[in-house]
């Protein structure tokens, strides 16, 4: 049996990757495909704040459109990921490595595990559901 990836999927498109103790959230390629050339980027949380799933972490501008993003799951922010708004392009060019936005630490990992796995991400992908 192959080991199961760390990466799980909101049907939002926003990702979530365990991290040790944390979990990185970042936006998927898929979405990004749709976005076309991100502009700008603005955190609207910093470390220490706790969040609930659902709750708005960054506002992301591309020549298509403008979006918030929100959290896959709660938890409090440990880390974000500085610099993003000067380097905006990072997000496209590297969306599951450097492109990540901000770890957060929750509770329990219970949120984690009902977030979709590559599969069911892969078919929502299918579905008209699947535009940002």
């Amino acid at each position: 049996m192959p080991p199961v990836h760390p990466r799980r999927y909101a049907r939002n498109h926003v990702w979530a990757e365990l991290d040790g103790d944390s979990v990185l959230v970042g936006l998927s390629a898929r979405a990004l495909d749709q976005l076309g050339e991100i502009t700008d980027f603005a955190l609207r949380v910093q470390p220490g704040d706790e969040l609930a799933p659902g709750q708005c972490f960054a506002v992301l501008e591309s020549a298509k459109a403008e979006i918030e993003l929100f959290t896959p799951l709660s938890g409090a922010v440990v880390r974000v990921h500085e610099g993003l708004d000067l380097a905006p392009a990072t997000i496209s060019d590297d969306c599951y490595g450097e492109g990540w936005m901000i770890a957060v630490r929750p509770p329990d990992l219970s949120e984690f595990t009902t977030l979709l796995d590559a599969e069911a991400y892969s078919e929502l992908l299918k579905t008209a559901a699947a535009c940002v």
